[in-house]
């Protein structure tokens, strides 16, 4: 079988922001949705794992090639200005979002000092998911 995808290619080199999510098929939609309609990205890059956010506070071999993959590509090649470090709270949401501001506190130690690191959070509720920017 083959698929052929129309594919507009931009002329852009650079990209304003990279995406860091959950790995989550339930989420990948929705989270795509926030960042486009509700911070108005159209463009992105978009990287996603299982339990991103305690990848990150282990920091094991997984926190170090993420952080090769944000210096190389996203801010090597992409030339992206922002970071969203994104995840999804099922429960004990005060943990869980001092978990992202640990896991910020680690990245802003090892990334360019002009990077903006954005965090936010979705959580279901009963009309959908609501997403939160964290101040």
């Amino acid at each position: 079988m083959n698929f052929i995808s129309p594919n507009e290619v931009s002329d852009e080199d650079s990209c304003p922001l990279l995406v860091i999510s959950d790995a989550d098929w339930h989420l990948r939609k929705s989270d795509q949705e926030f960042v486009e309609r509700g911070l108005g990205y159209a463009e992105f890059d978009f990287y996603s794992w299982p339990n991103t956010v305690k990848g990150i506070l282990r920091q094991n071999g997984f926190k170090k090639e993420l952080l090769d993959k944000i210096v190389s590509v996203s801010r090597g090649l992409h030339n992206i200005k922002k970071l969203l470090l994104l995840s999804h709270i099922s429960d004990e949401q005060a943990e869980a979002i001092k978990e992202l501001q640990t896991a910020k506190d680690i990245l802003v130690k090892e990334l360019p000092a002009d990077l903006e690191i954005i965090l936010a959070y979705s959580k279901a509720t009963p009309h959908g998911l609501e997403y939160i920017i964290l101040e």
